[in-house]
């Protein structure tokens, strides 16, 4: 634990220069061994939660006076917090960015995370569930073993048409600053 909330307590920088060459910046957490299909002990979760909210309130206060128009945003998952992360975006990226994941409805969307809700600065952002997915040849199926099988799936096509089959492999929360 000291050792996350060490290297927590350094804030993570927002890089302007790559930022204005590449059109984005981001933060990933990565987590080891947390980085893939696991969370960490709830301790470690809030304190990086907190870290997260933090940079991006950083980066939006950088931001905010340079670009009229940019996307930045928390990306909380669920299973695999450790690939949770702040992201920010201009130009091409920002509209890349903006439909990366798909808003689920509300009636149909998990609460928000109650661990996470009374944490610094977090009711500030506007958070909304979005599923996280990945895509199977049909043919593929059966071979990935029967996770896929025991996950929410469902048909669907590639942009060629194709047949695939969609599965539901998390949740992503991505928390917003609040905008008047």
């Amino acid at each position: 634990m000291r050792e996350h909330q060490h290297r927590a307590a350094l804030p993570h920088t927002l890089d302007v220069h790559y930022l204005q060459e590449a059109h984005r910046d981001y933060i990933k957490l990565g987590l080891f061994p947390w980085s893939v299909d696991s969370k960490p002990p709830l301790p470690i979760r809030q304190l990086w939660v907190t870290r997260l909210v933090d940079d991006c309130n950083r980066w939006h206060a950088e931001l905010a006076p340079n670009y009229p128009d940019f996307y930045l945003a928390v990306w909380l998952y669920e299973p695999d917090f450790g690939r949770s992360q702040v992201v920010a975006g201009i130009a091409e990226k920002q509209a890349w960015y903006e439909q990366v994941f798909a808003e689920v409805a509300e009636a149909d969307a998990p609460p928000f995370p109650a661990e996470y809700q009374q944490l610094p600065g977090v009711a500030d952002l506007h958070w909304t569930a979005c599923a996280e997915i990945t895509t199977c040849w049909p043919e593929d199926l059966l071979d990935v073993d029967a996770w896929a099988l025991k996950k929410p799936h469902w048909p669907g096509n590639t942009a060629d048409g194709r047949e695939v089959i969609v599965v539901q492999i998390g949740w992503v929360w991505v928390g917003r600053v609040q905008t008047a």
